[in-house]
């Protein structure tokens, strides 16, 4: 009889057991739940497959006949507007406690349709405060492609608050039928220019589909500018310098071609000053199998990109149907958190489908502040704790703006957001 009853003992001693493994608590089963998705993001975010190809050195073109200046030499000729007339823009939703500075671009550049805004950076020389913002040329100005904009943003300068657009221009010159005249030596940038960082003296460009270009910040070149320029580019064959009537170029020393990392559609420093982070832009309606990521490019002393230690996260943001953080305009990382400026959102706040979103390294969703409608880049003025952005549309572009001005620089109290 003992013997009979072995196996029924057995059995409901194995019944007992599963029982207590499948009836953990809510809170249990929550718990385990979540370190099983935290388990699954790390994995996936530490998992890099960019690499970062060998610097190319594009600078020989402008190695002889050529006189340099640096952004202190430059002539700004355009004003700004300061005070407070940047919240007076369309979609501009940032409560007032959070509002630190902000500018409007004068009528014309506020106004045109044939330059937008995307990237902005900036850095301090001699104890002058810069901006730096990148444009892109359309429609009429296509063939001009990209351009900076270098902004004094010191109070006590004497020149606060004026600017002046510099022409990028590179080595390769365009082939085919021209709508303008192409001389020799260098040639319009013709690139998105989504975003821009500034390190130690240069520039990092976005280029879509090629990873970064590099320029010089003491490189600046003057060039004839005047009437009879306008469709000029290049050296001509008696030396003498064009730019489309800009008086000044600035030209790419360099690039970085990058594997597995694009669409790049925006680059900054990080909080540490030792990594350039890049964004990838799928809009929100795109199909739920792109993943959109952001990856953390080691940089030295130097200026020179690493190929080791790169990192790759996955943003969530559960307003986009995927859960992952489409319409990616702009990047900041400090520690394990990202910042990220996302547009396209399928829910609007305050008048703007955009939001400034805080990403934790292994969390499953984002959070979420109001930004302004069109919101582009991130830039971080560490001395001031200010987080800078801007928004790029100009009147009857955007899909809500109307006949509105939408387009300002803005920064806000980075410490509200943290």
């Amino acid at each position: 009889m003992k013997k009979n009853m072995l196996p029924l003992l057995l059995a409901l001693c194995l019944f007992a057991v599963s029982c207590q493994k499948n009836t953990l608590t809510e809170e249990q089963a929550s718990t385990t739940s979540q370190k099983k998705n935290s388990l699954m993001a790390t994995a996936a975010e530490t998992s890099a497959a960019a690499s970062v190809n060998a610097y190319t050195n594009t600078s020989t073109y402008i190695n002889t006949g050529f006189t340099f200046l640096n952004p202190t030499q430059v002539d700004k000729n355009r004003v700004a507007i300061g005070g407070s007339a940047y919240t007076e823009v369309y979609g501009f939703n940032i409560p007032e406690e959070n509002r630190v500075r902000g500018i409007r671009w004068n009528e014309d550049d506020e106004t045109t349709s044939i330059w937008r805004p995307q990237g902005i950076a900036g850095f301090s020389r001699n104890g002058v405060r810069y901006l730096l913002v990148s444009w892109y040329a359309k429609d009429a100005a296509e063939s001009k492609g990209s351009r900076i904009t270098l902004i004094d943003i010191s109070p006590s300068s004497a020149t606060y608050l004026t600017y002046r657009h510099i022409l990028l221009v590179q080595p390769t010159l365009p082939t085919g039928t021209l709508d303008y005249t192409q001389y020799g030596t260098y040639a319009p940038l013709n690139v998105h220019a989504g975003g821009i960082a500034y390190f130690n003296g240069k520039i990092y460009l976005s280029s879509t589909s090629l990873g970064l270009r590099v320029f010089d910040l003491d490189k600046i070149i003057e060039v004839t500018s005047g009437t009879g320029t306008e469709t000029k580019c290049g050296k001509d064959a008696s030396g003498n310098l064009y730019a489309f009537n800009y008086r000044y170029i600035l030209p790419q020393v360099g690039y970085y071609k990058i594997n597995d990392a694009d669409p790049f559609s925006t680059v900054q420093v990080n909080y540490e000053n030792n990594q350039l982070w890049t964004g990838q832009y799928y809009a929100g309606s795109a199909d739920a199998s792109i993943v959109p990521k952001i990856f953390g490019f080691p940089i030295n002393t130097a200026g020179e990109l690493q190929n080791s230690g790169i990192q790759t996260v996955i943003p969530k943001n559960s307003l986009f149907t995927s859960d992952h953080a489409h319409g990616i305009q702009g990047v900041f990382r400090k520690g394990n958190r990202t910042w990220l400026s996302c547009t396209g959102s399928p829910s609007e706040s305050y008048g703007s489908t955009a939001r400034l979103a805080r990403y934790t390294d292994g969390d499953t969703n984002t959070t979420r502040y109001r930004w302004p409608y069109g919101a582009e880049s991130l830039y971080f003025e560490a001395q001031y704790g200010y987080l800078w952005s801007l928004t790029e549309f100009e009147p009857n572009a955007g899909a809500k703006n109307g006949s509105q001005v939408n387009r300002c620089i803005f920064a806000v109290d980075f410490s509200k957001y943290e």
